[in-house]
């Protein structure tokens, strides 16, 4: 297994689960503080930018329609009343700065700005910085933020489902800490450890690898993490982070057919059952598959106080 310590809190007590029989990979589980994930980490590489060559204005267009409608825009309407409050912002009290890592099309930093928001952020894909600047007339950063040297003038700082993809988790957090003033406010939404992941790596176990489609959709190369409560709050304190606040959410971003697809439900098939998923979706009858976390930097404090594993 290439990865020898907790991606959050360090610890070497790792559990490997049996090598999934469809694609060869194996998991872990941390025995400290419940994080799984993906093993081979040596094989994770740090993506610098995507150029157009690669993926072109029209096919993330097309994926960024794949989005649920109504879903995304409840939970930034919700994430911004949470972070004006924990803020103390108060209505004509100048511009808060925000700014979102991996902000994809623009769309959330565009709502951030209709509700008062000084908006910044950044993307390692072409094809999303022309898409926010034709679409919604914002400037993304483009590039990784350790080669982007930003100055830590942040009042709030976001991430939506950005931490799992990354292949050095840590120094992510360490970076979102700089990029806030003492005081200001993260928040990042994460894959969570949920039910139905436990009985899937249950049954990977059991069947000793060959009952693994779950568990390949949900942990791989480009999604390496699931996280826990506690994990995530090792996490951030590790990285310096106080009043740390991890909560489950029923938050489904994308339609259930693209979804399905993936699980190899396609087809005439594919497409009953998403119209019944998305209708329990939209009810909340599903499962909790994220988290919602929210942290604060100290007034005075500096990153990565690291905590003893």
């Amino acid at each position: 297994m290439a990865v020898q310590t907790c991606p959050a809190c360090h610890s070497r007590g790792l559990h490997p689960y049996p090598v999934s029989r469809r694609t060869g990979r194996r998991n872990f589980r941390c025995t400290s503080c419940g994080l799984v994930g993906w093993g081979q980490r040596d094989e994770l590489a740090p993506v610098e930018t995507v150029g157009l060559d690669t993926i072109s204005v029209e096919q993330r267009e097309a994926w960024f329609q794949l989005k649920r409608d109504g879903v995304t825009a409840a939970a930034w309407a919700e994430t911004l009343d949470e972070l004006s409050s924990r803020l103390g912002l108060e209505t004509g009290a100048g511009q808060p700065k925000i700014y979102d890592i991996g902000a994809g099309d623009g769309a959330f930093l565009d709502f951030a700005r209709s509700r008062g928001y000084d908006v910044g952020g950044n993307e390692l894909l072409e094809a999303a910085i022309e898409i926010a600047r034709s679409k919604f007339d914002i400037d993304l950063d483009l590039g990784d933020l350790s080669a982007l040297d930003l100055p830590a003038a942040n009042d709030a700082v976001t991430l939506w489902c950005v931490l799992a993809h990354v292949p050095s988790p840590d120094e992510l957090l360490d970076e979102c800490f700089s990029l806030l003033k003492p005081g200001g406010v993260l928040f990042l939404q994460t894959p969570y450890r949920c039910t139905i992941d436990a009985m899937a790596l249950g049954a990977l176990r059991a069947s000793r690898g060959r009952v693994s489609r779950w568990v390949d959709r949900r942990i791989a190369q480009h999604h390496w993490l699931l996280h826990t409560r506690r994990s995530m709050t090792v996490a951030l304190e590790r990285a310096g982070f106080v009043d740390v606040q991890v909560t489950p959410q029923a938050r489904y971003s994308l339609q259930a057919a693209p979804y399905l697809a993936s699980l190899g439900l396609k087809g005439r098939g594919g497409e009953v059952v998403s119209k019944g998923v998305d209708r329990l979706l939209d009810k909340g009858l599903a499962p909790r598959i994220v988290l919602d976390v929210y942290a604060r930097r100290p007034l005075a404090a500096t990153p990565g106080q690291a905590l003893t594993a």
